[in-house]
Order: structure tokens, then sequence, then C-alpha cells
């Protein structure tokens, strides 16, 4: 199997759709589809196909540090995009992940405790999430905005799974999660509709980290025992009834 021509093929595909989807159903759906593990899951594919299952597994108490360090990103830039425009406020949100990532990475703590925290940082968010505090504008699109994003995507999953053998399990699982898809629904959103149309976004992202969080956590267990397409299937329905459950929910 050629990995790279497997990278640079599957990543652009997978973002051109997740866009038009969120096109076509708006900011909540759509960012419940974007938290999916459109990205984090090949990556993980890629780190097995290139480092061997015990890597694989072991990325994924990384990958619940990074976690954390997206809800924080989504609430960061939620909150300041009511007042920046999108370049300061991405600044300051990606000030607010990499405290976050440095910080539980320094606490060590084991799987179950990661899984439970992003639970309940999850429902905590959610309960005070910034209210948007302006109109939604009209839905205004770049030239190149659908290559934009599969470029960006692609170059970098290509940088963390090139990577993965220098930077160790840990710390290409924190980095698994990065919000690159997130950052360009951020930044597009923004500057297209507006903050209430960001929040309204990140804000249906969050939410569907929750199916996200439980779809990497198990595969710390159902790797030991199945196939990777097993594994990844079993856990993508997992994800989805998550994401359809608190959907209706919230």
């Amino acid at each position: 199997m050629n990995v790279l021509l497997l990278k640079v093929t599957l990543m652009p595909s997978v973002i051109a759709l997740i866009t038009l989807a969120i096109r076509k159903w708006g900011g909540k759906i759509g960012g419940l589809i974007g938290s999916m593990p459109w990205v984090a899951g090949p990556i993980l594919f890629f780190f097995i196909l290139e480092q061997g299952k015990p890597f694989g597994i072991y990325s994924i108490q990384g990958s619940m540090i990074g976690i954390l360090a997206l809800i924080s990103f989504c609430v960061s830039y939620s909150a300041f995009s009511r007042r920046f425009r999108w370049l300061p406020t991405l600044l300051l949100a990606y000030a607010a992940y990499t405290l976050t990532a440095l910080v539980f990475n320094y606490l060590q703590l084991n799987l179950y405790v990661s899984y439970a925290l992003v639970i309940v940082s999850v429902l905590l968010s959610l309960r005070f999430y910034p209210v948007p505090n302006g109109p939604l504008v009209s839905t205004r699109r770049l030239p190149f905005d659908i290559p934009i994003r599969m470029v960006v995507a692609t170059l970098f999953v290509l940088a963390v799974t090139g990577l993965a053998g220098i930077l160790g399990p840990k710390w290409s699982g924190i980095l698994t999660p990065f919000p690159i898809m997130t950052t360009i629904l951020a930044i597009f959103s923004h500057t297209l509709q507006g903050s209430t149309a960001t929040i309204s976004t990140l804000r249906g992202l969050v939410i569907g980290l929750l199916g996200f969080t439980t779809f990497l956590f198990l595969q710390a267990f159902l790797l030991r025992d199945f196939s990777v397409a097993a594994s990844f299937g079993l856990a993508f329905i997992v994800n989805a009834l998550i994401n359809l459950a608190a959907s209706r929910i919230w």
C-alpha cells in the first residue's frame, strides 16, 4: 500500500465532503459533523500503519490531553470572536490551547481519569458556553475556499504522521486532535458569517466531542483484540449514536 498516496487522496476528499455538509446543514449540525474523527481517525490509522499498533494505542492517552486543549480552544475562540477579528482571536485561542496542553501533560493523568475529565469539561463548557451577541450575517464564500481547506488539512496530516517517530506516541497523540479542522471552520465562519455563526459552529463541535472522545477511548481497548477496520467501525457507530443523542439534548 502506498501510504503517501493514501494520505494525499483521502484527506482532501474528507475535507471537501465535510465542507459541503456544513454548507447544506448549517452551523450546529456542521459542527457535529466536523467533530467526527475525520482527521484524528486517519492520523491514528497512519500511526498504526507506519509505527505499529502499540504506538497507536499509547498515543490515545496523549489524544485525551489534546481534546482538553481543543475544548479550551473552542471556548476561547467563541468568547473572543465577539470582540475581535479572526487573527487576534485565533492567536488568543491558540495560546489557551497550548497552555491547557502543557498543564495537563505535566499532570500525567491516566487514560481513565483523562477521559472522565474530558466528558466533564464538555458538559461544563456547554453549560457556560459564550452566547452570541450579534445577528447572523448572510453567507459569503471566498473563491477557492474548499481547495484551501483541503491543502491545509492534508499538510497537517503529513506533518504529524511524518514526525511521529521523532515526537513519540504521547506528543503525537496530543497533536492528533490539534484544531486544524476547527481552525479552518472557525476562520471561515468568522470571516464570512460573523461571530454568531462561529459560536454556533464551535458549540456544535464541542457537543460532538462527547462522541469523538469516546471513539478514541474505545480504540485503546478494541485495537488490542480486533482488526483496525473492526475497531474503527464499531467505535464510529458508537460515535455517531452519541452525536445523534447529544444533538437532541442540546
